[in-house]
């Protein structure tokens, strides 16, 4: 299928095995950062787990595109650019500095997030504005990041609450997906219904979801990167028989990056941000602080646990420099003209394969810019093709759900209020709104009100005074 994956294959060949490199290039400079025989790993095993990791979250480089660029202003081309220089920066400053085998790229539950924020009015302002706010968080999250804060912050929200968010983006995304690929469509009657059955590009939706599920339940590790290339390779399938142009071949597969020159810096524009959009910028900086400061925290410790980094009481080695190189990649990110840069959950496999350095990370970061110059490729993906891989992360985010108190009326009110004004208002912001209200409502009225950190409060209002001004 042209260089693309001619240029994978062979990168793969050659770090799937230690005699494939001098042995001498696990000594120094390698060893010194990494330190990969201190935690009983070697090269090979790192270079293959970054090697196979990219390729199960490469996905990334056409579902954003492909989810932002039906934003109004928004150019597909620039938002490729910038999500590969994005995680390749954010991965390669956990690599070296955290030295966590954890990737980080565009969130994908962010990215269907900012996109329904915007297109259904729920805010006032324009992308660039929009993007302003994440920028901030991310600096807000760095700062915090950097000092003592960084405890509170993970103490103050009850982990229930926590997990629900999680979940409520996992449907969300998924529920994205399934629309987009007219596998559910709205009905004037009752609000959504199921879409035509004998439509291709949604049997190759079906077909390709059902791909990835089989592949997850025969862990297979890259089924979400499988699911992808099915539905590309059956959309170009599905052209040829029925003469449609739903996946146009381009005459070359590679060529220079996308230029960044309608997006980078973008957010510096302030010549539209008028004082009564101020209140939906600070909304915007909340809401993605907490959820990038989470999401991010809880994949680096999970993966951390399963690369035997953390140790059993839960000691994290490097937080600092790992959280730095997450919320230090929102904030290039956000400069480049993307959303939120965060810890994927992929990175799971680095570990699976046996990483435990940074140096998997590394690998990812480097592939990650080799892609850039991939742009052809990864532009016949359309918002139905990528809907597959958007079902999968739903089902792995679900899996939270089994991990809330549900025994607690307290944290079962504010779970359920999260997960249904998420899934039901198609909005992750009303969801979590109405998940902080009614938690505090719920520990008020339980008689608990003095165990609930100020923060819920203060937070719960500005909720309440958000939904009421929506």
């Amino acid at each position: 299928m042209g260089y693309g994956p001619l240029i994978y294959l062979t990168i793969g060949c050659i770090v799937s095995s230690d005699t494939a490199l001098p042995r001498s290039a696990n000594a120094g400079w390698l060893e010194s950062t990494f330190h990969i025989s201190a935690r009983k790993s070697t090269l090979g095993t790192e270079l293959y787990a970054g090697f196979i990791t990219f390729l199960a979250m490469s996905y990334i480089l056409a579902v954003n595109p492909a989810i932002l660029g039906d934003i109004p202003g928004m150019d597909r081309g620039a938002i490729f650019t910038a999500t590969a220089l994005a995680a390749a920066a954010a991965t390669l400053i956990m690599g070296v500095f955290g030295n966590y085998p954890v990737m980080l790229a565009p969130g994908m539950s962010m990215n269907g997030f900012f996109k329904g924020m915007l297109l259904s009015g729920s805010v006032a302002l324009v992308w660039h504005e929009a993007l302003l706010g994440i920028f901030f968080s991310g600096v807000l999250y760095l700062i915090l990041s950097m000092t003592n804060i960084r405890k509170a912050m993970i103490e103050f929200i009850p982990e229930d609450l926590k997990l629900a968010i999680t979940v409520s983006l996992g449907l969300f995304i998924a529920f994205l997906g399934l629309k987009n690929a007219g596998i559910i469509v709205s009905n004037p009657i009752i609000l959504v219904s199921m879409g035509k059955i004998n439509d291709p590009q949604v049997i190759i939706a079906y077909i390709s979801i059902f791909i990835a599920l089989g592949c997850m339940i025969r862990d297979i590790k890259l089924a979400t990167f499988i699911s992808f290339v099915s539905a590309i390779v059956l959309t170009v399938v599905a052209d040829w028989m029925l003469g449609t142009q739903n996946a146009p071949i381009p005459e070359s597969l590679v060529a220079a990056p996308p230029s960044l020159s309608g997006s980078v810096g973008a957010i510096f524009n302030f010549s539209g941000l008028t004082a009564d959009k101020l209140f939906d910028l600070l909304f915007i900086v909340v809401i993605f602080l907490i959820v990038d400061f989470f999401d991010g925290l809880s994949t680096i410790v999970g993966v951390g646990r399963d690369a035997g980094i953390i140790d059993k009481d839960g000691k994290v080695p490097n937080a600092r420099s790992a959280l730095v190189a997450d919320a230090g990649g929102t904030v290039i990110g956000s400069v480049l003209g993307t959303t939120s840069v965060t810890a994927f959950s992929e990175s799971g496999i680095a570990s699976a394969q046996g990483a435990k350095t940074g140096l998997a990370a590394v690998v990812v970061a480097g592939l990650f810019l080799v892609s850039l110059f991939l742009y052809p490729l990864f532009s016949i993906f359309s918002a139905a093709m990528v809907a597959p891989a958007m079902v999968v992360v739903g089902i792995y985010m679900i899996g939270r759900l089994g991990q809330i108190r549900w025994e607690q009326k307290e944290s079962r009110i504010a779970a359920f209020f999260t997960i249904m004004f998420t899934v039901l208002s198609f909005s992750p912001a009303n969801g979590m709104a109405m998940g902080f209200i009614s938690y505090a409502f719920s520990m008020v009225v339980a008689g608990k009100a003095k165990q609930v950190h100020p923060v819920i409060y203060v937070l719960s209002g500005l909720f309440m005074a958000y939904l009421v001004l929506l």
